[in-house]
């Protein structure tokens, strides 16, 4: 029996990305974004599948979480994705804490879709069919290098080796089987209903799991628009216009749906209101200044992945003034990619500009959402936001590389044996970068390497000695744990006196959207202050230590962000100034939404006015927009016992008890309901507490 070259091929591929990351199967967890599972930050881990859906009727899908990082920059995001807290409750009920479990998922899925880019390389030399014909077996060999040059190179790795990233994967899983159902059915001649809907749904699904899937459609437009216009020389520019209109009516559709959704849930937390003072010229910046050199970063990353880090974001080169060399040289870089690419839409028809355009397009249409173009985002460049864009570029490539070489004199096998030569390169760079995530101490000393200033070194001394010292008992482990620390309150001490010196200088001349940023000197030395004062804290548990070190960098509450307010309310609540807390969080809650604030605010009201009334408000806007937030739950709780309101408070106590897990909590809720004769509430808080003894008993 003849197996198909497709299956052997795909097989091979397949077999080769797990043989290369099977090692990384068994690396632990890494105290890294990772905590968000194992210690559950976001969402609990459900117990059984029917405790799915208790958690959804008493917290609900519209859960909001904020995405930020203090030292990346001040941006904070706002965000609700009532479809993914459903996939995600889902999958943490499997997988549950096993970080084996997460790692292979993620390593499958990655299998799979180099799988499907292979079978949409192979689509594109069906289209050039006279290209391709005689030669099966060498095509075939030469898509699956292609295949494994993104499948293995270096930037991917933080994907597939991040146990926190299956989702982004998994919805890039479904783009790709979307693009290939998409091809299927731009060749039908009439239009089918039924594949229309099913276009529709697998759009709706990757849409629904991660905004970062919005390109998708664009992208499914141009691929129709390019290949009705090269593949039919009579046929003019509106003709292919239209038939690439009629053929996305499914996809354009699920991406106004998704938009109207997106928006609303924004709206109705008011979380643009930091990106309503992001002025006309910041905006402008924005997008002609700091765009081009995000840009040209991931360039470098993609051609020349020699200083990789988790600390991507402050690794991208930025000018410090609007008019350095670098800078125009970025934006030139860029706009003129896009002049040419805009031309390009207009010659499909010639070969040159087919396959000019099919090289570039995709892949920068993936990577819009990623540079800072459409909104502000806290994290300015990641390698695991090169995953899918780098997938376009190697798709939209292939169209030029698998067709006749562009010199009649050069052979085909020339271009074989060079990316051959290129992925051995590049799999030896992706191999040493695995070992970078081997455990928690190789990730953060990988990042201390490649820190870029003394904020980011700093900040990896810092977390390397706490592990040390947390997590390691004896006494060598210990010592080196302090000489770290030591070693990390240097570096910041020194970092934050060569800052004073650029703020004098350079400070005025700074473009406004790095100020907006954080990425200022002035708000850099902030930065560092805080990691002194939180440094210093923790070591010598003074909080009238700390707060000293940190309240002169306070005054300009502009430059406030999320952890830092944190940090700096708690130390004006420890010293009793509530006057300076009350003025920080008047201005904070102007431009900020999130959880800690709003509880905050509500215990200011509670201390400070014995306002009970205004306090209950605020706990309750928190728990509406961040029902499953542990904090939220726990102030409702306190509150209600303080003011004694003892249904209120059985109730959290419940909410509680179900996010922790907490058995004490159930128990306290069990014992009040019981003594308020509520028999509803008692029989369903007693379910919950023998669901959990069984668990305790498995």
């Amino acid at each position: 029996m003849k197996i198909n070259q497709s299956i052997l091929f795909c097989t091979a591929i397949a077999t080769i990305v797990f043989v290369f990351f099977a090692h990384t199967l068994n690396y632990p967890w890494r105290f890294f974004d990772e905590q968000i599972i194992y210690n559950e930050t976001v969402f609990p881990i459900p117990s059984s599948f029917s405790q799915i859906f208790e958690y959804i009727s008493r917290f609900g899908l519209n859960h909001h979480f904020e995405a930020s990082n203090v030292f990346y920059s001040t941006i904070s995001n706002i965000r609700c994705n009532p479809f993914n807290t459903f996939i995600s409750l889902v999958t943490y009920y499997f997988f549950q804490k096993n970080a084996f479990a997460y790692h292979a998922f993620s390593l499958i899925l990655h299998m799979i879709n180099s799988c499907l880019l292979f079978l949409l390389m192979k689509n594109i030399c069906r289209e050039q069919d006279k290209t391709c014909q005689g030669m099966s077996l060498q095509r075939n060999i030469l898509i699956s290098i292609l295949t494994l040059f993104w499948a293995l190179h270096p930037v991917n790795v933080e994907s597939v080796l991040f146990a926190a990233n299956w989702a982004a994967i998994l919805s890039y899983c479904l783009c790709l089987l979307l693009m290939i159902y998409f091809n299927f059915y731009i060749q039908l001649k009439k239009n089918n209903y039924i594949h229309a809907i099913g276009i529709f749904i697998l759009t709706m699904i990757p849409l629904l799991n991660s905004e970062y899937s919005i390109m998708i459609p664009p992208i499914l437009f141009l691929y129709a628009f390019s290949n009705h216009s090269f593949n039919n020389s009579q046929s003019s520019f509106k003709t292919s216009f239209s038939f690439a209109l009629k053929k996305n009516i499914p996809t354009l559709t699920a991406l106004m749906i998704f938009l109207i959704s997106f928006f609303y849930l924004s709206s109705s937390t008011s979380i643009h209101r930091a990106l309503t003072n992001n002025n006309f010229i910041i905006s402008i910046e924005r997008i002609f200044w700091l765009s081009p050199q995000i840009f040209f970063h991931y360039l470098k990353l993609i051609f020349f992945p020699l200083h990789l880090s988790i600390d991507q974001p402050l690794m991208v080169k930025l000018s410090t003034s609007l008019f350095e060399p670098y800078a125009i040289f970025c934006t030139v870089l860029m706009y003129s990619l896009i002049s040419l690419l805009l031309v390009s839409f207009f010659f499909l028809r010639r070969t040159l500009f087919y396959f000019l355009f099919s090289a570039m397009a995709y892949f920068f249409i993936a990577l819009i959402p990623f540079l800072q173009i459409l909104s502000p985002s806290y994290c300015l460049a990641s390698e695991r936001y090169l995953y899918f864009p780098l997938l376009m570029l190697v798709f939209g490539g292939s169209h030029f590389i698998l067709s006749r070489p562009p010199y009649k004199d050069m052979p085909r096998h020339v271009s074989t044996v060079f990316l051959c030569l290129t992925l051995c390169l590049f799999g030896t760079r992706s191999y040493f970068r695995t070992l970078d995530w081997k455990d928690s101490f190789a990730l953060f000393d990988s990042a201390l390497k490649e820190a870029p200033n003394p904020l980011i070194k700093g900040l990896r001394l810092e977390f390397i000695g706490s592990m040390l010292l947390d997590y390691s008992k004896d006494g060598s482990s210990q010592n080196k744990g302090k000489e770290y620390i030591a070693q990390a309150i240097k570096t910041l001490q020194n970092g934050f006196i060569d800052l004073e010196v650029k703020k004098l200088t350079t400070q005025d001349k700074v473009p406004q959207v790095l100020k907006y940023y954080g990425l200022d000197p002035k708000t850099i030395q902030t930065k560092i202050a805080y990691l002194l004062a939180f440094t210093k804290l923790g070591l010598e548990k003074d909080p009238k230590g700390a707060y000293e070190i940190l309240s002169p960098y306070m005054q300009d509450l502009s430059i406030t962000d999320t952890e830092i307010l944190d940090m700096y309310l708690g130390l004006l609540f420890s010293n009793n100034n509530l006057d300076e807390a009350e003025r920080l969080l008047d201005h904070a809650l102007k431009t900020k939404f999130n959880s800690s604030l709003l509880n905050i605010t509500a215990q200011l009201h509670s201390l400070k006015y014995n306002d009970f009334k205004k306090a209950e408000e605020y706990l309750k806007t928190s728990f509406k927009y961040f029902p499953y937030d542990t904090q939220t739950l726990s102030y409702l709780k306190n509150f209600y016992q303080q003011t004694n309101r003892s249904s209120d408070y059985a109730y959290y106590s419940f909410l509680y008890g179900l996010r922790t897990h907490s058995y004490t909590d159930l128990e306290n809720a069990f014992k009040t309901y019981a003594s308020l004769n509520n028999t509803k509430m008692t029989a369903e808080v007693l379910k919950s507490l023998n669901s959990m003894k069984s668990r305790v008993n498995q």
